[in-house]
């Protein structure tokens, strides 16, 4: 029997972004998992409800057993289980406040996927707009979907801080993904700036849109009120290139910010990306990596310097696949070569 996978929960970016990886590898290969010094060097180290509604659905999914579900726990004792056909058809994980349904669907999707021997149903419930439910649904997806994934996810109801109580359910069918280049982008030939508002001045979200209308050529432009939620505010712009790549760039309100510097900081990345005539974002980049290895092979064209998140992900996955992944960089623009 092959030892567990052991990793250190503080190396790169030493957050959420190792332990979901580590979950998700941990079950397509079959392979337990050990990991240590879980987010040790964060302002409130180990796991909180966000990881332990990752862990608690990689469990669920996979009859795995594990040595904690405590909050606070810094290490981590994970093994799934092998009888893929005795697997639940239907799991159900609350996450009991804000946090990322679309985090908690990243770490089941692709085991779902990749290792289930039957259709998966997953119910998520929590916040749904960080990242938002578009962006997993119309650009990471929509990837998968290319890659030959039978995926589908229905957003039911509307998730935002402080309280959450969103839910998106994730319908999957076993699929073998095939490999693809992403590397082309072209002009952008469709802009869409939508701002959401909860328990919010409307205000705020039309001096957002207003922002876009100056920066952008010719924005269709959405203004999303939500009752019964919040106070929050989301912006989102999502674009597509002559290519047919998508791309959606979201910024969550802050303490001490404007909502014109909430939409600012969306619309600078835009720029980033579109002067590079790159078709995958910095937040995409990290994201690709792992289906692309499970694939076993595939290859972006993304913005250089990689992201810390991007360069903790394929430390992370070389400690369970045996797949080359290499990243040349040319000035801003970075090609990652899977496989």
């Amino acid at each position: 029997m092959d030892l567990p996978v052991t990793i250190d929960g503080s190396q790169g970016e030493g957050g959420g972004q190792v332990l979901r990886t580590s979950l998700a590898l941990s079950i397509v290969t079959g392979r337990a998992l050990h990991m240590r010094r879980i987010r040790a060097d964060r302002k409130r180290p180990g796991l909180q409800r966000q990881h332990l509604a990752c862990v608690e659905a990689a469990v669920r999914l996979s009859h795995g057993t594990t040595n904690t579900l405590e909050l606070d726990a810094q290490e981590l004792v994970f093994t799934p289980g092998t009888d893929r056909a005795a697997w639940p058809a239907a799991i159900a994980v609350d996450i009991g406040n804000a946090g990322s349904t679309s985090l908690v669907v990243q770490t089941v999707l692709l085991p779902a996927l990749a290792a289930a021997a039957h259709p998966v149903r997953a119910t998520i419930t929590g916040g749904t707009h960080d990242p938002p439910f578009e962006y997993l649904d119309r650009v990471f997806l929509a990837h998968l979907r290319a890659m030959g994934a039978d995926v589908r996810l229905v957003h039911e109801k509307p998730g935002l801080p402080p309280d959450g109580g969103g839910c998106v359910v994730l319908e999957t069918h076993p699929s073998r993904l095939r490999t693809i280049d992403i590397v082309e982008a072209g002009g952008v030939r469709a802009r869409r700036a939508t701002a959401i508002v909860a328990s919010l001045p409307r205000d705020v979200g039309e001096r957002q849109l207003a922002v876009a209308s100056r920066r952008l050529d010719g924005p269709v432009l959405e203004l999303r009120e939500i009752e019964r939620a919040g106070p929050h505010n989301v912006f989102m712009i999502e674009v597509e290139f002559a290519s047919g790549a998508r791309e959606i760039i979201s910024s969550q309100a802050r303490e001490g910010y404007t909502p014109e510097e909430v939409a600012g900081d969306a619309l600078d990345e835009l720029d980033l990306i579109v002067e590079a005539q790159v078709p995958v974002g910095q937040h995409l980049a990290d994201q690709l990596l792992l289906p692309m290895a499970i694939a076993g092979g595939g290859r972006f064209r993304t913005l250089a310097p990689l992201s810390l998140h991007a360069t903790t992900n394929i430390e992370t996955i070389r400690a369970f696949l045996d797949v080359p992944i290499r990243v040349q960089v040319d000035k801003m623009v970075a090609d990652v070569i899977v496989g």
